[in-house]
């Protein structure tokens, strides 16, 4: 968990700063066919799909196995988690060489499977976008519960750990709520925790969207700074 809040706050400064994940917008095709081409299409992140139906597992009901993400174009598709995002045309992915470089993993990220990567690092990111206007953006990643928690503790209770461990971050104010409520998004129902923040005088939103999956985390940080709500956030995911 302390690494995760700690990657948490390396994407905050670096989307702040505009450093890392923006590049010119004007070259968003090609980045992206880049992206699609070497980076997210490893790791049996495509085939899950059309060989197992998706995170529900199709006609011969196989469930999908943890493996990267896909980007095509503007859609980054997660058959393990069951939903895609869309993104508009003025946000831009990261490629693994940003992600890898922003969050100091290291070159073993780059080389090996999604899986084992999970294994040697107690939290990664999949996925990694950010609006070049307005600097909201969304990190899909995942923790592996045995290695920081256990595989025993239930969503609320990773909520509530988090709210510890942000509480105690200098500089940084976030107003936890009392309840957490869950949301759908694609075929998948997530435990979402709304919190307004303020870090060096900005003030901003952050949704957090939690998932327990075979012994995974996966969680999905969502940092509105303007320009977007919640709701118009969530109606890009189906």
């Amino acid at each position: 968990m302390k690494k995760l809040i700690s990657l948490m706050l390396v994407i905050f400064m670096m989307t702040l700063l505009f450093v890392g994940c923006v590049r010119d917008s004007s070259n968003d095709d090609d980045d992206n066919a880049k992206v699609s081409e070497t980076t997210l299409a490893q790791n049996n992140g495509g085939s899950n799909g059309g060989s197992n139906g998706g995170s529900n597992g199709g006609s011969n009901n196989k469930k999908a196995e943890l493996s990267r993400g896909k980007i095509t174009g503007n859609v980054y598709k997660n058959d393990y988690m069951g939903f895609q995002f869309t993104k508009p045309e003025s946000w831009v992915y990261s490629t693994d060489e940003e992600i890898a470089s922003a969050l100091n993993l290291g070159a073993d990220f780059m080389g090996e499977k999604f899986k084992q990567a999970l294994e040697n690092n107690p939290s990664i990111y999949d996925m990694m976008v950010v609006d070049t206007i307005t600097r909201t953006n969304i990190n899909v990643g995942y923790e592996n519960l045995a290695k920081t928690f256990s595989s025993n503790i239930t969503e609320k209770q990773y909520a509530e750990a988090l709210k510890q461990q942000l509480a105690s971050v200098s500089g940084m104010t976030v107003d936890f709520p009392d309840e957490f409520d869950k949301v759908k998004l694609g075929s998948t129902e997530f435990t979402r925790v709304v919190c307004p923040v303020t870090m060096q005088g900005r003030s901003m939103t952050q949704v957090y969207y939690l998932k327990k999956v075979d012994g995974y985390m996966c969680f999905m940080v969502v940092t509105i700074q303007s320009g977007y709500t919640v709701s118009q956030i969530e109606a890009m995911f189906k």
